[in-house]
Parts: structure tokens; C-alpha cells; sequence
């Protein structure tokens, strides 16, 4: 089975401690230490309104705040200034993908499609290929404003039924690849960026004969609790 993954996370704080990792700034090599520095030169920076991908993030975030917000109400202090979201799929797949020059720029010219449909072009801050760790992937970052000019997160990234139509969405876009959508109703909290991506990278990266080998019990293999670790294991690599 291969997946198409998708997580998209509120962001927290102002941004500048997930810029430093997907900005793969100098002298921070702590948050990105599982990346290979020698294939730091592969990594793709691209394109966003008002040539915001040269600012630190947390500037370019700021930066597009202060040119859509449109509301009387001050911000407040704790309110969620951006979404952080990564784009990948099934380490072997995606290993195939980027082999091929042609499909490789299909999947980032459709990944960077549904980000600009779901989020809006001009709330795009960030869209960063990653070809330096083990599995291909994209972040992207986007500000959080609804069209009449407010700040909202929670409105933006939408309740359960949102969050599940748009992973429909994005499984539906990645079909040509050979990548499918992922378990619905697993039960996965959104946690931020940074733990979602530790594990999604191992659970991508693990190989499945290690990963699925079967729970041996006092009278053998337990089939039991071999089909709940494969279960449990497809939980933790998919989003619904």
C-alpha cells in the first residue's frame, strides 16, 4: 500500500523555530540534525507573493499580516499567526517519483496547486522542497487570513468534516502517482510540525519487514496482537 500524506498544524508562536528548520539555517543544525548536509544544495526553495521566501519566516509571516488584515479587533497575543504543512507520500514512491524528471515536476506542480486553492496564493509565505532527508517532501507555510481580512486559524484549517474532505482532496490530485488515501477516523491528534514530522519520516522510513514482524506469544504467534501492531503501525503513517 502506498500513501499520499498530508498534515497540515496550526503554528505556534511567531514562527521563526520551524523557519530555522525549513530554511536550513546556519549554526541550527539541531532542528534539522537528520537532514544530510552534503545534499543540503538539493533542496528547492520556490516562488511566493512579494518574495517573502527571502525573509526569516517569522518576518514574512509578520509581513503578510500586516498587508491583508483588514479587521478593528487587535490580534490577540496567543492567536495562531500560520499553518505549517507537509506534503510527502510512501518513502519507496516517492523515491520512484523524484527518479523520474517528469513525474517529479508533476507531483510539485500539484502539490503547490492544492496549497494555493485550499489556502490562497498570497497567504503562501513558504514552499520548500526537502531532498536531503531519506523521503522527498515539501513544506509549506500559510497565514491563516479568511477573506473579509481576520486572523483565524481555526477557520482556516475547519472542523473534522474540513480536515477530511481535504484529505479526500489531496488523495484525489496525488492518484497518478499510485498513491492513496490514508485510514480514516485513526484518531491522530495534530501536533505540531515538528513531532508530526519525526514521525511520519520513521514510519515512511521503516522497512516493513522489521516494522511488521509478527508478535510471537507463550504458544507461538499470536495473531491477535500481530494484526493489532500492523494496525497500529498504518495509524501512525496516514492521516485522516
Amino acid at each position: 500500500m502506498a500513501y499520499a500524506i498530508y498534515h497540515g498544524s496550526k503554528g505556534k508562536g511567531s514562527g521563526g523555530g520551524i523557519g530555522k528548520h525549513i530554511d536550513r539555517t546556519e549554526g541550527m543544525e539541531h532542528t534539522y540534525k537528520h537532514a544530510d548536509p552534503s545534499k543540503k544544495n538539493l533542496n528547492l526553495i520556490f516562488p511566493v507573493s512579494n518574495d517573502r521566501m527571502y525573509m526569516p519566516l517569522n518576518k514574512a509571516i509578520a509581513d503578510r499580516i500586516e498587508e491583508g488584515y483588514s479587521s478593528n479587533r487587535k490580534i490577540r497575543s496567543d492567536a495562531k499567526k500560520f499553518m505549517s504543512h507537509v506534503l510527502t507520500g510512501s518513502h519507496k514512491e516517492m523515491v520512484n517519483i523524484f527518479a523520474n524528471e517528469n513525474k517529479k515536476n508533476e507531483w510539485i506542480s500539484l502539490n503547490y496547486q492544492f496549497i494555493i486553492k485550499e489556502f490562497g496564493k498570497e497567504n503562501l509565505v513558504r514552499f520548500v522542497l526537502h531532498l536531503d532527508e531519506k523521503t522527498p517532501h515539501i513544506h509549506a507555510v500559510t497565514v491563516p487570513l479568511t477573506k473579509d481580512g481576520r486572523l483565524s486559524a481555526k477557520e482556516v484549517m475547519g472542523n473534522k468534516k474540513v480536515l477530511q474532505e481535504r484529505q479526500d482532496r489531496y488523495a484525489e490530485m496525488m492518484k497518478p502517482f499510485g498513491l492513496e488515501r490514508g485510514i480514516r477516523g485513526t484518531g491522530i491528534k495534530h501536533e505540531n510540525a515538528n513531532d508530526y514530522y519525526k514521525r511520519i519520516d520513521q514510519a515512511v522510513n521503516t522497512p516493513l519487514k522489521k516494522e511488521l514482524e509478527p508478535v510471537k506469544g507463550i504458544f507461538g504467534i499470536d495473531k491477535g496482537k500481530t494484526m493489532e501492531k500492523y494496525r497500529k503501525s498504518l495509524k501512525s503513517s496516514v492521516m485522516a
